[in-house]
């Protein structure tokens, strides 16, 4: 069975889930940082994103320590070494992660994080 997951009051971007739960796994569309009319630094953009994963994951029957999957979308490479040092300290079980830099929808975003977990049993 395939179901799809939305937190209300959390913004989307267009016609998808926040999250879609299939056998046993929860798949967590990316989620940006940035705060409309905001402009926050990297860190609270990272912070930002993790924390509406979280309520996301939480929604679905999960969280973070279950998560066995990152992909994580940087506008600069200079980030890189910053994203190391928050990820380690939200992804404490170090799920396997892969990190690419690329031009972001909206120029505020400085990162996006999408995830996959599984649901607690």
């Amino acid at each position: 069975m395939i179901r799809g997951i939305n937190v209300e009051g959390l913004p989307k971007a267009g016609p998808y889930s926040h999250a879609v739960i299939a056998n046993g796994l929860v798949f967590v569309s990316g989620q940006l940082g940035t705060v409309p009319g905001r402009d926050l630094s990297f860190e609270d953009q990272f912070r930002n994103a993790v924390g509406k994963i979280s309520k996301i994951l939480t929604e679905a029957g999960s969280s973070l320590d279950n998560v066995i999957k990152v992909t994580v979308y940087l506008a600069d490479a200079k980030y890189f070494d910053t994203m190391n040092k928050l990820f380690s300290e939200y992804f404490t079980s170090k799920p396997a992660r892969t990190t690419v830099v690329t031009s972001m929808i909206d120029p505020r975003a400085l990162i996006e994080i999408d995830v996959v977990a599984v649901v607690k049993s």
